[in-house]
């Protein structure tokens, strides 16, 4: 991991910054320091600790989200509800060792692996019902969304060929993953707001915020495989 990357979504006060921070960087004695912190209640040492284990993590997370799980969600959205909870609840962490504090994590994650799947699987027919807003879209709506996605690329340029792109748009909506177009969808084509989204999709603002800009990266690869729609402004 490069240097000054963030580490997992934790409250602001007690993220942090951390250089090549993984297991093979990490001495036992100093997993022994962190984890006997965070017995005490240290939350900096609990946050630690997570970045050391996030890549298990998320990995144990991605095997084990079926399809609807992961139509609807990452596996950093529900990470980021692990890492929220662990925080929350550190008083209740009173193992010996960073094994212990890896297996308590463990059964954090999959109890919200668990709501994860009950959700997905519970709305299938909403989520459906969506689908076709999606595909189709509003003109106007499309059209800001378009403008957006090319404001967002940070290269002044204004869209050219309006309906070649806005079909073009139609059709990369719908071929992004489930995930993707439900927020592109409800952020743009419906207009909701990141409060609103996280709310209809069970996540906090700062998972809609992450998640829509990967969806936005996403729409805008697409569409820049069909073909040339801006120009420089």
């Amino acid at each position: 991991m490069p240097c000054g990357k963030a580490g997992p979504q934790l409250p602001k006060a007690i993220r942090f910054t951390y250089c090549d921070l993984g297991l093979g960087m990490v001495q036992p004695d100093q997993l022994r320091v962190w984890v006997v912190a965070a017995r005490r209640g240290d939350q900096s040492a609990a946050s630690k600790l997570l970045a050391v284990y996030h890549p298990i993590l998320k990995a144990r997370a991605a095997a084990r989200m079926d399809r609807a799980a992961q139509g609807r969600y990452e596996p950093e959205d529900v990470l980021q509800q692990v890492y929220l909870q662990v925080v929350r609840q550190l008083d209740r962490f009173d193992g010996p060792d960073a094994d212990a504090f890896l297996n308590w994590v463990f059964a954090i994650l999959d109890n919200k692996l668990i709501d994860a799947w009950r959700a997905a699987h519970c709305q299938v027919r909403d989520v459906n019902r969506e689908r076709p807003a999606v595909s189709g879209g509003d003109a106007d709506s499309c059209w800001n969304l378009l403008e957006h996605l090319y404001a967002e690329s940070g290269t002044p340029s204004r869209v050219v060929r309006r309906d070649e792109a806005l079909e073009a748009l139609r059709h990369c909506v719908s071929d992004l993953a489930e995930s993707h177009r439900r927020v592109i969808q409800l952020r743009f084509l419906q207009g909701l707001s990141v409060e609103e989204v996280a709310q209809r999709l069970e996540t906090s603002k700062m998972a809609v915020v992450a998640r829509t800009r990967r969806a936005l990266e996403a729409l805008r690869k697409a569409m820049d495989r069909l073909g040339e729609f801006t120009r420089g402004g």
